[in-house]
């Protein structure tokens, strides 16, 4: 059974936050929904950010998804964002860490920079 989520009754129409989806969350039960409809109806703009949550929340809670009444400012978004995330290469970036044993060492590294 398909839940249709009316994002306009949830959201402002301008949605800019990454912590927007924890009020999304909320409205989905997962146990009994795992295909949800996002209607757009009413939101004129979402950002980069909640784009991204959004899209990393279905894939994480494997929801089957679809996108509704978007306008042409959220479905580009939406799709640069799913263009991204298939582009993303999942392995881990190495760091280097070097430790420093006391203040004095630490500021002799810098020194050389």
């Amino acid at each position: 059974m398909k839940k249709t989520i009316h994002i306009h009754n949830i959201l402002p129409a301008t949605i800019a936050s990454r912590k927007s989806i924890g009020l999304l969350s909320q409205e989905i039960n997962l146990d009994s929904h795992s295909s949800v409809i996002f209607d757009f109806a009413d939101i004129d703009f979402i950002s980069r950010a909640f784009a991204d949550e959004l899209i990393h929340f279905i894939a994480d809670n494997c929801i089957s998804a679809e996108f509704k009444n978007a306008n042409s400012i959220v479905n580009e978004m939406l799709v640069v964002v799913q263009k991204n995330k298939k582009k993303r290469d999942s392995s881990f970036h190495h760091i280097a860490i070097t430790p420093f044993l006391d203040q004095k060492e630490f500021t002799k590294f810098l020194s050389m920079i």
